[in-house]
């Protein structure tokens, strides 16, 4: 289990990227760069993350996954690459699924617990892996 310098919540991810509060920038860059070891992220701040960027800040599908991609190119960032990487694709090119449905469907498609069952005719109609629950 590799050790962390610790871990960064949605609104450190924010400040970072956006730059928008200079000494909260500022602070969180200087963390980055004396760190001994990675930084942990949860898949919930980076859920959350997209969420305020597209939401709040009026970022598109595209620019908001090239941030998070942004993010995990950082060598100090640990996250769920593998789910993201797979994600954000799905997320660019499905304008009726939520990152947050893009995200459980891919998840179900990395564990190998297909298909992902929803009561949601939308995800069902445009995630492939994804079936109705008929009610």
């Amino acid at each position: 289990m590799p050790k962390y310098t610790g871990s960064f919540d949605t609104n450190v991810l924010l400040r970072l990227l956006l730059n928008d509060i200079a000494e909260q920038h500022t602070a969180t860059k200087e963390l980055l760069n004396q760190a001994a070891s990675q930084f942990a992220v949860a898949d919930t701040a980076i859920i959350e993350l997209v969420f305020a960027l597209n939401r709040y800040y009026g970022f598109s599908r595209l620019q908001t996954a090239e941030a998070v991609e942004g993010l995990m190119n950082l060598k100090a960032i640990n996250c769920n690459r593998a789910l993201f990487e797979k994600a954000l694709p799905l997320y660019t090119t499905h304008s009726g699924l939520s990152f947050e449905d893009c995200c459980l469907s891919v998840y179900a498609q990395l564990n190998d617990a297909e298909p992902l069952w929803t009561f949601d005719k939308k995800l069902a109609n445009q995630a492939p892996n994804s079936m109705l629950v008929a009610a």
